[in-house]
């Protein structure tokens, strides 16, 4: 029997190769490649002693190199933007507006680093301040970020940041005695 008959014969029960599972170096080199993206996130704290969260709704929204803007649109409106090393606060209904640097305060700068460095594929940022694990399978990426600093140990044990492929998909925050839940959509 010949080479081409035989597979012609066997093509029915062929299973098609599994894609390989990405690396985390492949995966923060994709994310790099992103230079801008929008993104819808719903966002909940839940606390073992309250029944139910306050959920808050709204946009994320990241721009290379640095940028990263999150924009509560419900149930108050309130933006939090970040650009280099400043922070800016606002919640316009209430005329309020606080700037600081993000070195000032470590314990922000850790949580806006874990998307910021995410987003821009910046591994070396992230493990400046995390211990990172990574896990992936065909559905998507799971990186657990344990902070180095004692003093932010304090207020976060960990966050794990999913996603799947370029988009980032949830970022759980885990301190405090509660979870902060982020689940985003994919960008527009």
């Amino acid at each position: 029997m010949s080479a081409i008959r035989r597979a012609l014969l066997l093509a029915p029960f062929a299973t098609p190769a599994l894609a390989a599972e990405p690396t985390l170096e492949q995966v923060m080199r994709d994310l790099a490649g992103v230079r801008e993206r929008c993104s819808r996130f719903t966002e909940e704290k839940v606390i073992p002693e309250l029944e139910t969260g306050q959920p808050n709704e709204g946009t994320l929204f990241w721009q290379a190199p640095d940028r990263l803007e999150k924009h509560t649109t419900w149930p108050i409106d309130e933006l939090v933007s970040v650009a280099g090393g400043r922070l800016t606060y606002e919640r316009r209904d209430r005329g309020v507006t606080r700037e600081f640097a993000l070195n000032e305060q470590p314990e922000m700068q850790v949580l806006v680093e874990a998307i910021r460095g995410t987003l821009a594929g910046d591994l070396a940022a992230l493990r400046r301040h995390y211990e990172v694990g990574f896990s992936a399978s065909p559905e998507g990426w799971r990186m657990v970020l344990t902070p180095r600093s004692l003093r932010v140990l304090g207020a976060v044990q960990r966050i794990v940041v999913t996603g799947q492929r370029t988009e980032l998909r949830g970022v759980d925050v885990e301190g405090g005695g509660g979870v902060n839940r982020m689940r985003i959509a994919p960008a527009e």
